[in-house]
């Protein structure tokens, strides 16, 4: 049976929520811009996968998973019908004709209660039959000018549906595109800084960054540690509130922050305060604060896997990846205010040594190419399932900490 490996990504609404999830599927050395020799099996053993063996509520918990169907299955949609159509969307590709078998198909679907999407879409009058069945149009914004996106938005709004905006890449790209009125977008633009020359830090950005600093700091001991922890009270609050919940996995109330530090270990302790300071210092999406934590979680395991005894300092590079999109400032700038060791600023600036790797692996995967990745000896089933695990322990570990208040 061929391996088939799922990355996924974060579909926005207007409001920088998660509305859904698109899952990301290759099937391993051949997966490239996410070719597949077979994408009638692929599709299939992702169904499979999804629904058996991981569990859809391991990878997008509630949200919606967007899935790619292939002629195949829409041809015989009484092999889609068996799935639950709640959380499902299905996404009918580009290169799919509106024969009047699919568009019947399409119709017993949506009566079915599924939700049909269109991927990759370019109007033309052909598609019109298509279009009346679905409930979102999902645009590729880099085959289009923005004269011409205007155009379709304009053709498209006169119909009942949603308009996604896929392969936003910037900031300015999704404030376009919303006052074009898009209803969701898809792409990379929440995870890159926002960074404007001469904007200094926000005081309340420079006073994280100070804290962040002072806990990362190798010579800090317990004793230290638990009274720059409790000298703030939000996060004393925050940190107690956290390690009495069922996350920390500790059967004992704790009542102070010494105690805390003393239980979990210093190293463990670090990680969570610097986890909540991060999310107390950043107006971004939470599904940024998710993306730092599973690539926290991911090069750690990456790290363990191979043996690693350092592996507090893999998920520290993991999570401070993210930093300059939390903090809209060049990482180099704020790197210079951490005291991190020559080896992990070398692999968040330069992606290279044992802790670059892991991280360049990491993002590999998060982006669904696994066409050309590696770490240690690691089998790419083995990185496959480390990174869906730190997904779902990343989800799990946001409900506690990211919302924590």
């Amino acid at each position: 049976m061929t391996d088939i490996f799922i990355g996924r990504q974060p579909i926005f609404d207007k409001n920088m929520n998660v509305f859904a999830y698109e899952l990301l599927f290759r099937n391993g050395m051949d997966s490239l811009n996410a070719d597949v020799i077979d994408g009638d099996s692929a599709t299939s053993q992702v169904l499979m996968n999804c629904f058996f063996e991981i569990g859809l509520q391991n990878i997008v918990g509630s949200h919606k998973a967007f899935i790619n169907m292939t002629r195949l299955f829409l041809s015989n949609p009484e092999l889609i019908i068996e799935f639950p159509p709640d959380q499902l969307v299905l996404e009918v590709l580009e290169n799919i004709e509106p024969t009047d078998e699919i568009i019947n198909a399409l119709k017993w679907l949506k009566k079915s209660g599924h939700t049909i999407a269109l991927d990759d879409f370019i109007y033309s009058s052909k598609f019109d039959p298509l279009i009346s069945l679905a409930s979102i149009i999902k645009i590729d914004i880099t085959a289009l000018n923005n004269s011409q996106i205007k155009q379709h938005v304009e053709q498209l709004k006169t119909f009942n549906l949603k308009l996604l905006a896929e392969k936003v890449e910037t900031y300015d790209e999704f404030e376009f595109l919303k006052d074009l009125d898009f209803d969701y977008f898809q792409g990379y633009f929440f995870s890159k800084p926002v960074i404007v020359k001469g904007r200094a830090l926000a005081p309340n950005q420079l006073t994280v960054l100070q804290l962040l600093a002072k806990i990362n700091d190798p010579n800090v001991d317990v004793e230290e540690l638990s009274v720059l922890i409790s000298s703030d009270v939000s996060l004393s609050h925050k940190v107690l509130k956290f390690i009495n919940s069922p996350v920390s996995a500790l059967r004992t109330q704790i009542d102070s922050i010494q105690q805390a530090v003393v239980l979990l270990g210093l190293a463990t302790i670090k990680n969570w305060v610097t986890i909540m300071a991060m999310a107390t210092g950043s107006k971004k999406p939470v599904e940024l604060g998710k993306t730092a934590l599973v690539r926290a979680r991911c090069c750690e395991m990456l790290a363990k896997a191979i043996g690693h005894k350092k592996a507090d300092g893999y998920f520290t590079v993991g999570l401070f990846s993210s930093l300059d999109a939390m903090m809209d400032q060049p990482l180099e700038v704020l790197l210079d205010e951490l005291p991190l060791s020559n080896d992990s600023k070398l692999a968040l600036l330069e992606h290279k040594g044992v802790f670059g790797e892991a991280l360049e692996c990491t993002l590999a995967m998060e982006c669904g190419d696994f066409s050309d990745i590696s770490f240690g000896s690691l089998e790419i089933k083995e990185l496959s399932d480390i990174y869906l695990k730190a997904i779902h322990w990343a989800d799990e570990l946001a409900k506690n900490v990211l919302s924590v208040s």
